[in-house]
């Protein structure tokens, strides 16, 4: 059994069209697949895929934030059926993201960076993205591509070099050394975990938490133990990813917890394009290296068995 729980289409950050990845699914013989966009549910997906003899349902991956532990959260949502209410509430990150995009950007531009707010849209454009789904990351991305902000990026740095991803990491993630200062904030801007478990509780769905051993890579897997109690109680998760990328250590601390609190498995690759090797993502319908093929099938049947047949 072959199947890609995670993964990502040119509707939010991939590259690929739904169609080429549907073509992929065909061509790699995958047996269910499921396109989690950032906060977009896959409507009509699952019948398009089905048109290949290949399984799906309606997915969408949630940014959600925990106000008690300050994080932000990404969740995969699985659901025979995802009502208008739910799609609404969903849809309201998208446009306070496009609002959050262009506030950012114009605060970059008063500290002295040199971003041009259409130019960075006909950039990625340009690769198949949609505007209104860039995020804070992108930003950088584009950033850098003028000299003259990477000084000032090394400038604000206290004079040292930083990269795309250390900058991100550090002026604009949530928990970054300079987050405070140089982020902007959007109350309400990701859906509250409360709220994910109003959605868990009308529709029956698999509420999963998506990579793990990405999500708390900093605090670890004790991190992550710690608080997964807290997240089952007030956030609805019902199950875990096991991420194409997650380390042996990690697969067993994720197996090792699903039987402790009854919960069900995901299995993502969380692909966004072709040629991303940065140890997060994984190549469209990657399989982990450290589950077995009797595991997958063993743990996929039992979350066909609440989505697919019982809805």
């Amino acid at each position: 059994m072959k199947v890609d729980m995670h993964f990502h289409s040119n509707l939010s950050d991939g590259y690929l069209s739904k169609d080429e990845l549907i073509k992929r699914a065909y061509d790699q013989k995958l047996d269910f697949i499921a396109l989690t966009d950032h906060d977009r549910v896959s409507y009509g997906f699952a019948d398009e895929v089905s048109k290949y003899g290949i399984k799906s349902t309606n997915s969408v991956e949630i940014s959600s934030y925990n106000k008690k532990h300050n994080k932000s959260l990404h969740l995969t949502f699985y659901a025979k059926e995802i009502s208008k209410e739910i799609k609404d509430k969903i849809n309201e990150v998208i446009e306070a993201k496009v609002g959050l995009i262009k506030k950012q950007v114009d605060f970059f531009n008063q500290i002295g960076f040199q971003i041009d707010l259409e130019e960075m849209y006909k950039y990625y454009v340009s690769f198949g993205r949609k505007y209104e789904s860039l995020n804070k990351f992108d930003i950088v991305r584009f950033m850098f591509l003028n000299p003259n902000n990477v000084l000032l990026a090394q400038k604000i740095n206290d004079g040292n070099k930083i990269d795309v991803e250390g900058f991100y990491l550090k002026f604009l993630k949530r928990g970054g050394e300079k987050f405070d200062k140089y982020a902007v904030i959007i109350n309400d801007y990701e859906v509250p975990i409360e709220t994910c478990l109003d959605f868990v509780n009308k529709t029956s769905g698999v509420l999963s938490m998506a990579h793990p051993n990405v999500t708390f890579r900093k605090g670890g897997i004790e991190e992550f133990e710690r608080v997964l109690p807290y997240y089952i109680e007030n956030s609805g998760i019902n199950a875990i990813e096991i991420n194409a990328k997650a380390t042996k250590i990690w697969v067993e601390s994720i197996l090792k917890n699903k039987e402790k609190y009854g919960l069900y498995l995901t299995f993502g690759s969380d692909f966004h394009k072709d040629g991303l090797d940065d140890g997060k993502h994984g190549y469209f319908g990657e399989q982990n290296e450290f589950i077995s093929s009797e595991l997958l099938k063993e743990s996929f049947l039992e979350y066909e068995d609440k989505i697919i047949k019982k809805g």
